[in-house]
């Protein structure tokens, strides 16, 4: 079988590099990916995928078909990408698509279009070469992963397109992934009685509050876990409501970045924070109240809905039996041991996973190039990252369904 993946990757290499560029060239910023995705849709039904989707967000899915009585395996990437900045920082265009010096260069080349143009031909390219898996393979292509992972949140919060498995192709230098700590944004509201700083007597200042909520936020016991340790929770951003520098407020906004592991969902990093506030007693004329941030969006499609400023957490055991055999698969395939690590990125694995998907992390781009001017992925990397998604999906999707 090993021969066999190696035989079918190479004879579609170029044809899987040419895809990456032609994904780069297309600038696909969150919420704008209407381009893009009409690209994937086309290319998913010129490969001859059985089904492909497109939900009422913009998300596109395809799916292949197995031979029967096997696990559903999805593949997932998202279609957007961040702002490229300033073109002139950078050594090739940032929608270029260049190919030079053995990679593909541009904005979303390792974050996540270079790893989606692999996912596009992993179920086509096990069918041609006869090894067609007994489970469905689904490959996913969300839309907002950038700004608020909100393509996979609304999937799952609709129970859509759940499979037994997902591979999520976010950068792991063509090891696997495990882990990817949390990240919510948490917003105390303060307010009071705005009125003359000359006569603060008339008014109710929410920055007098403000100095009780500090210390009790640094008294905020941390969640933790085996592999990333404890969360951690810093002030980002203060507002005021007043832009003078002689009037009292009549708001204050605190936001507060949680990065969160463990047991520190989102409930109960607002529960903790909410208790934070009732240690602060009370300040005559100024009530506080904290929220976890969602922000209005609307999709490339007109749909209007809130996205969530942040990612869930997700953690899996190294030792748990589908990370096992999924290194198992792809270091025989590879020819090769590879690593297990955690991302420090935050990823929509922890969406999937809240519903039950056993998740994991495959990837050939290299993290530390990701939002940067350098965005590039590695053609022999990928060559590699060919055979392991292969290997990978093969065997997840070969599993009995129980």
């Amino acid at each position: 079988m090993k021969e066999t993946l190696r035989a079918i990757a190479a004879k579609y290499k170029e044809d899987i590099v040419r895809t990456a560029a032609e994904l780069i060239r297309i600038n696909s910023q969150s919420l704008q990916e209407g381009e893009v995705a009409a690209y994937i849709r086309k290319k998913m039904e010129a490969l001859g995928y059985d089904e492909v989707t497109v939900d009422r967000y913009g998300s596109v899915f395809g799916t292949v078909r197995g031979a029967g009585g096997g696990c559903s395996v999805t593949l997932n990437c998202h279609m957007d990408v961040v702002d490229a900045g300033d073109p002139a920082r950078w050594k090739h265009p940032p929608y270029g698509g260049v190919i030079e010096e053995g990679r593909i260069w541009g904005r979303g080349a390792s974050d996540t279009k270079g790893t989606m143009a692999i996912q596009l031909y992993t179920p086509i390219l096990l069918r041609e070469a006869g090894l067609l898996p007994k489970g469905d393979v689904v490959t996913s292509c969300v839309i907002a992963e950038e700004i608020a992972g909100f393509g996979t949140m609304a999937q799952t919060r609709e129970n859509r397109m759940l499979t037994d498995y997902a591979v999520i192709g976010e950068a792991t230098e063509n090891n696997l992934s495990i882990g990817s700590r949390g990240r919510c944004c948490a917003v105390v509201t303060i307010t009071g009685k705005s009125c003359h700083a000359s006569r603060p007597d008339l008014g109710a200042n929410p920055f007098d509050y403000l100095g009780r909520l500090l210390p009790e936020l640094a008294k905020v016991e941390m969640g933790s876990d085996e592999l990333f340790g404890k969360s951690s929770m810093c002030v980002t951003k203060i507002e005021s409501s007043e832009k003078g520098t002689n009037v009292i407020p009549g708001q204050v906004t605190v936001y507060l970045d949680y990065r969160q592991t463990g047991e520190d969902t989102e409930d109960v990093v607002q529960a903790k924070i909410q208790a934070a506030l009732d240690r602060c007693g009370e300040v005559p004329g100024v009530t506080a109240k904290a929220e976890i941030l969602y922000f209005p969006l609307t999709t490339y499609t007109g749909v209007e809905d809130r996205g969530y400023q942040g990612e869930y957490p997700f953690l899996v055991r190294e030792d748990d039996p589908h990370v096992v055999q999924a290194k198992a698969a792809i270091e025989e395939a590879v020819g090769h041991p590879i690593g297990v690590k955690a991302w420090d990125l935050a990823t929509d694995t922890g969406h999937l996973a809240a519903k039950g998907v056993k998740c994991l992390g495959y990837s050939p781009a290299e993290e530390r190039l990701c939002h940067t001017v350098e965005d590039s992925i590695s053609i022999e990397m990928m060559e590699e990252g060919v055979v392991g998604y292969l290997a990978l999906t093969a065997a997840l999707a070969n599993n009995p369904k129980q």
